[in-house]
């Protein structure tokens, strides 16, 4: 069996307990390979062993806190710790195939080591070269000769296709994936939402829901400038917002300037608004349970949007923007709907009240877009498709 090493960015470890869409995507993909052994290389953390196998998967974590981590985020190109460490280890694992996530520098300089170069290697990118950290992106110019350039949606690929994605030989689509069977649905499971519902006070409220890193780019302000006119027909609706302003040890509940400005905006509402906090990863499936609707505006360019994955798993309809690679997996009428204009808090609010009058319309776009995850965004067929890429790459 061909071996594949998952290299993930520096930031959270790997199972993803800190959070992560990377960290996700990777340990439920190398979780499900089956005709190819994976090899999984991340950053450290207190509550993880340095090196282990699980569930046929084996781990290598590299130790990055400290001064080490912070030379490496600010001068990486003179103190590459991470780098150094992941290239011993792959001249130790000696894998088939090189798997980068989000990481173009890192792609680049992999190549360039002796004893890696005539490892096939593929570049993943699950956002856009203009959303990586300024010490992340290479120039415009830099030529990245990967392989393959995998994409999570097609916006991404065609977008990049000019810039990280244009020397590369090969380009793929491969979408984000969902465990449907963790989230369970409001009308299949009535139970357990109303305990879940419990935990914040909650009963029988219109309860809009948005899950998400409360920063103004997922268009936070939108939704609750969007409420202040549902309240007037909804006096009762409630808004619930999950999450907190970042992931990491360490920093899940650090307060920004936007975060003090929304505790603001909060303490003034016209009705309701419920601010849970991060909640972990693992936790996460539970909290759809407290929504009808699913409300993400994204004011920016999104590569694709796990938490829309999520809402349709959860039977939630949806109603989010038209920017970046979301309108791939919401579409219009059949698990949501699509405003016209990303920062438009009035056409926002029309959407929810339709949403909020129609309760026939909430259930065929929830049960809708449930069954279509089902046969098109479940891990099982992202890693088969995952593997006919490995496959492609490598001519086998």
């Amino acid at each position: 069996m061909r071996t594949v090493a998952l290299i993930g960015p520096e930031l959270y470890p790997i199972p993803p307990i800190r959070g992560g869409a990377v960290e996700l995507f990777i340990d439920q993909m190398a979780a499900r390979l089956t005709r190819w052994r994976p090899v999984v290389i991340g950053p450290s953390d207190p509550e993880l062993p340095n090196h282990e196998v699980r569930g046929g998967v084996e781990y290598f974590r590299v130790p990055l806190s400290g001064w080490r981590g912070r030379l490496y985020k600010r001068h990486r190109r003179f103190f590459p710790f991470y780098d150094r460490q992941v290239v011993a280890i792959l001249r130790r694992v000696q894998p088939d195939l090189l798997h980068v996530h989000n990481r173009p520098l890192l792609a680049l300089a992999l190549q360039r080591k002796r004893g890696l170069e005539k490892i096939p290697l593929i570049l993943h990118m699950h956002n856009l070269h203009n959303s990586l950290g300024r010490r992340e992106r290479p120039t415009p110019v830099t030529p990245i000769p990967v392989a393959g350039f995998i994409g999570c949606s097609q916006f991404v690929v065609e977008q990049e296709k000019s810039r990280l994605a244009r020397d590369a030989a090969a380009h793929f689509v491969v979408y984000n994936g969902v465990d449907t069977g963790s989230f369970l649905t409001p009308w299949d499971h009535p139970a357990p939402r109303q305990k879940m519902r419990r935990q914040y006070h909650l009963i029988d409220e219109p309860t809009v829901l948005f899950v998400g890193k409360l920063r103004e780019s997922k268009g936070v302000h939108i939704l609750l400038a969007a409420m202040d006119q549902v309240w007037p027909r909804f006096p009762q609706a409630v808004l619930v917002l999950v999450g907190g302003t970042e992931f990491g040890r360490g920093r899940t509940d650090r307060e920004t300037p936007f975060l003090r400005e929304l505790h603001r905006w909060v303490e003034t509402a016209q009705g309701r608004v419920v601010l849970t906090g991060f909640i972990p990863p693992a936790r996460i499936p539970e909290t759809y349970l407290l929504g009808d609707i699913f409300a993400g505006p994204s004011q920016i360019e999104e590569g694709l949007g796990l938490v829309f994955l999520e809402a349709s798993a959860a039977g939630l309809p949806i109603i989010a923007t038209r920017r970046g690679g979301i309108p791939e997996i919401v579409r219009e009428d059949l698990n949501g709907l699509l405003l016209q204009k990303h920062d438009d808090p009035q056409e926002l609010a029309a959407q929810i009240i339709q949403l909020l009058k129609d309760r026939d319309l909430r259930l065929r776009l929830g049960q809708q877009g449930r069954s279509w995850v089902r046969e098109h965004f479940t891990w099982e067929k992202i890693a088969q498709r995952q593997e006919e890429v490995y496959d492609e790459i490598v001519g086998g």
